[in-house]
């Protein structure tokens, strides 16, 4: 699992995707940074974290579109899947990989909480729970990611399907209020925004961390279940 993340991850940094994927990322939650916290000269960082995810839903799609489709493109899916390796390793392996490349862009984002810092004090409660928000909810998108890029060899395609997703699920939010009874219930449960809420406030949601993790593991689950569907016809 490991050989295969630092597979993906040399890919991601010998191009220049993971630059340009990640200057965008910082570049737009710079400027939401900017104008949250240092125009305002508040300390309430949390209210510019709180669009992060709505900028990585466009990016997650452009990150995972290439883990599977780059495999049958180069003709290596063979290769690999051939070998002494699980497929719950291969896929684990390029799910980490995007994790990681997620991960070292947040690192970067930390800067703001260092301005912020300088500028008054911050409740570092909010900070450490807004992060941890963050973190899932991306993993959660990254999961849609990689099953998106099971389905299909093309890249486009997958990151088309990725994303539609991925807007479905955040529309699901928004449309809560257009229903009542059982179907908002039900419309409350797709809705992947709706457990972020509490650690935006300060609360780190024990039912939020489940149910993040539950997402991600039921994505990855039908991943592992489209490529091995696949290998034995």
């Amino acid at each position: 699992m490991w050989i295969i993340c630092k597979r993906e991850l040399k890919g991601y940094f010998y191009s220049p995707q993971a630059y340009i994927l990640m200057g965008f990322f910082l570049l737009l939650t710079g400027f939401l940074f900017s104008d949250f916290v240092i125009r305002a000269s508040s300390p309430n960082v949390q209210y510019a974290m709180s669009s992060w995810p709505i900028i990585f839903l466009f990016i997650a799609p452009m990150l995972t579109m290439k883990l599977f489709t780059e495999e049958k493109k180069n003709g290596t899916e063979k290769l690999i899947f051939s070998s002494p390796v699980s497929v719950e390793m291969v896929v684990l392996g390029k799910f980490f990989s995007a994790c990681l490349v997620y991960l070292i862009a947040l690192g970067f984002t930390l800067i703001h909480v260092i301005i912020v810092f300088m500028l008054g004090k911050p409740d570092i409660g909010i900070v450490f729970s807004s992060y941890l928000g963050n973190i899932l909810l991306g993993f959660s998108f990254l999961s849609v990611g990689i099953f998106a890029s099971s389905l299909t060899e093309n890249q486009i395609i997958a990151g088309v399907i990725s994303f539609g997703m991925l807007l479905f699920f955040w529309l699901a939010d928004l449309m809560q209020n257009m229903f009542s009874g059982v179907s908002k219930e039900f419309i409350k449960v797709l809705s992947l925004f709706e457990p972020y809420a509490p650690f935006q406030n300060g609360i780190v949601s024990l039912s939020g961390i489940i149910y993040y993790l539950s997402f991600t593991g039921i994505f990855l689950f039908l991943t592992i279940r489209v490529i091995k569907s696949r290998w034995l016809q």
